[in-house]
């Protein structure tokens, strides 16, 4: 019972909220990340690599640690279940912000100067809808103190629209730098348009685990 009084405090949502900070940790350094490894700094990439898969751990960390002290029994003001299920969309974008920044330092692939900026926009509005995602998770207090309606509930539904509406954009440009991508691959190497298709891929998936984990917050206020 100590365990689980430390772990939850006063609050039922502290410890997924110190989780999403993490993932949130995570998303921020992609941005520098790309720009490093556009300007061929291996130093930084590095060091940013690194952290990430340092913030990836502790989120690791944190949500075993939540799993375990989270008895079936316990009395919480929302379904166990949807606790969990917001945890797991969390989960899965600290761990695919790991898998991007490892792949992209796997290897020295070039890139065509078209594609340079459309590659910073896409990460940008990822790391955007991540971090509005995150932003959701720490009203969950506020919303709890509300009863989960009145004025604060609008307030974060309105922020769930705005992520769909990020992700939205992310998809969009997903999708215009893939089909460019593609427009080029005479000019480029086999091996680098599939490296990059699949590293576009996993940017927008992360930027739709994001938007997941904005619609389980909006799922918990439709009920």
């Amino acid at each position: 019972m100590k365990a689980l009084l430390s772990l939850f405090g006063k609050s039922p949502f502290k410890p997924l909220q110190s989780h999403m900070e993490k993932v949130r940790e995570c998303a921020t350094r992609l941005s520098p990340l790309v720009s490093a490894v556009l300007g061929g700094d291996e130093e930084t990439q590095k060091k940013l690599v690194d952290e990430i898969c340092a913030m990836e751990s502790e989120a690791d960390k944190i949500k075993n640690d939540i799993r375990s002290h989270l008895p079936r029994s316990l009395f919480l003001p929302v379904d166990r279940r949807d606790l969990l299920e917001i945890l797991a969309f969390q989960d899965a974008m600290a761990d695919t912000c790991q898998d991007i920044a490892i792949t992209l330092t796997l290897r020295k692939a070039s890139l065509h100067a078209d594609l340079k900026k459309p590659l910073e926009d896409l990460v940008r509005e990822v790391t955007t809808t991540c971090a509005r995602a995150a932003d959701v998770t720490q009203e969950l207090d506020e919303l709890l103190e509300t009863g989960f309606g009145g004025k604060e509930a609008d307030r974060v539904l309105k922020m769930v629209d705005q992520i769909d509406a990020d992700e939205t954009i992310a998809d969009d440009t997903a999708i215009v730098i893939a089909r460019k991508l593609f427009e080029l691959e005479r000019q480029l190497e086999p091996v680098d348009v599939m490296y990059w298709f699949h590293m576009f891929r996993r940017l927008h998936e992360l930027a739709d685990l994001a938007d997941s984990a904005g619609n389980r917050v909006r799922l918990l206020l439709a009920r």
